[in-house]
């Protein structure tokens, strides 16, 4: 497995910042090669925009407020520019360092093969983001700090990247020509070109007559040492063995028996700080699952809160005798909503009482027509009411006329 940071320090430069060599991508020598997005870098192309790269921001989008461990590039959508185009936007990440110059060089991937690549001098805030930068120490002991690097197109160009003439354009196949590289994007998740990683990162300054004592082949002694590490993490079996090589790598250079037992040592150290550094990325992996069941949990009672209140809200306009015809679909609500444990439990909630509701105003307007069917009744009855005749009417009529009749003798 390739080791992405080739040495680190214990501590920062004077500025608050940490310098480091980024890998920003491989360049194709292959002309049917591809990263897994399908871009092919051609040295050409590279070559005449890689100035573009200088200045340009390391970004992380991180997983939690801690600001510790990367995931993607933090894209939120785009922006659309007065001239038609489309500007991405990355409102998710933060700038957490600098390039500040850009090459290409000839490097190792993890296979051990030289590869082109396009390099880039950067720098870390630690200032900052000391948290971060402790990330990328432990994962460059692990394993390997991931990157992946971010292009567009011109503004000359309408802000269009514009791809090798003559070529068949594809998502599998296309070859960027004239393009400006905006951003680096340090990853917790697979990068498109597996070569985009961080390749060094500083180490401590060493005094001079340290450093002369150094001089010997140390990259070939480092190389041993580190195949070993990465050997003995995926085989612990090898251990023993991989320590006689580095014990017979060091006779060969005619050390003394004492400077060999130190590098052993230090062999040691290292692996006892590598299963330190192992041991704290899980018990943090074992903390982040907690603390997220925690604040799921308080989520679901905050959402049980929330329709609760919306329940008592929606019903607040219905006196008891109207909410009365509901009370069991009522009851039988507020106990589900209390008994939800996760806010999948409460998405049917709404239109639950919207269907309360309902019930309770078809029984109010049913018992309103009840009423007005009976006060019609009442009134059509009251004019069915038989009139009461005079009964002696006629027969006071009739003596009235027999007597003025008596009277007349004419």
């Amino acid at each position: 497995m390739f080791n992405n940071v080739l040495e680190i320090s214990e501590k920062v430069n004077g500025n608050g910042r940490v310098p480091a060599k980024i890998i920003f991508h491989k360049i194709h020598e292959d002309s049917e090669e591809t990263n897994s997005n399908g871009l092919h870098w051609k040295e050409e192309y590279v070559r005449n925009n890689m100035a573009s790269a200088v200045g340009m921001p390391i970004c992380a989008e991180f997983s939690s407020d801690d600001k510790t461990t990367p995931i993607g590039h933090g894209m939120t959508g785009g922006e659309l520019n007065p001239d038609g185009s489309i500007e991405p936007l990355f409102k998710n990440s933060e700038v957490v360092g600098v390039c500040e110059n850009a090459y290409i060089d000839t490097v190792k991937d993890k296979n051990g093969n030289d590869i082109k690549a396009l390099i880039g001098d950067c720098s870390f805030f630690n200032q900052r983001y000391p948290d971060f930068v402790k990330w990328i120490r432990a994962n460059y002991v692990l394993d390997k700090v991931e990157t992946s690097i971010e292009i567009m197109g011109l503004k000359d160009n309408a802000n269009t990247i514009i791809y090798e003439e003559g070529e068949d354009i594809t998502d599998d196949f296309r070859t960027p020509m004239i393009y400006g590289y905006s951003a680096d994007c340090i990853l917790g998740i697979t990068p498109s070109d597996e070569n985009a990683i961080i390749v060094e990162i500083s180490q401590k300054k060493k005094n001079k007559e340290e450093n002369k004592k150094m001089e010997f082949n140390m990259d070939e002694i480092k190389k041993t040492i580190q195949d070993v590490i990465t050997e003995m993490n995926n085989k612990s079996e090898t251990y023993e063995t991989k320590i006689s090589e580095l014990n017979e790598a060091i006779t060969a250079k005619d050390f003394e028996i004492k400077e060999k037992d130190e590098k052993i040592v230090e062999l040691n150290a290292s692996v006892e700080k590598i299963q330190a550094a192992l041991n704290k990325l899980k018990e943090d992996q074992q903390t982040y699952w907690a603390e997220r069941e925690i604040l799921e949990n308080e989520l679901a009672k905050a959402k049980v809160a929330e329709k609760i209140g919306e329940l008592n809200s929606s019903l607040s306009e219905f006196n008891d005798e109207e909410k009365s015809v509901a009370k069991e679909d009522i009851e039988k609500l507020t106990s589900e909503i209390n008994a939800a444990t996760k806010k999948e439990d409460l998405k049917n909630v709404t239109s639950e009482i919207n269907s309360i509701k309902s019930k309770i105003c078809m029984n109010i307007v049913a018992q309103q027509k009840k009423a007005e069917e009976e006060t019609r009744i009442a009134e059509q009855n009251s004019m069915k009411e038989p009139k009461v005749e005079d009964i002696f009417s006629e027969m006071c009529s009739n003596t009235h006329t027999e007597e003025k009749e008596d009277i007349n003798i004419f």
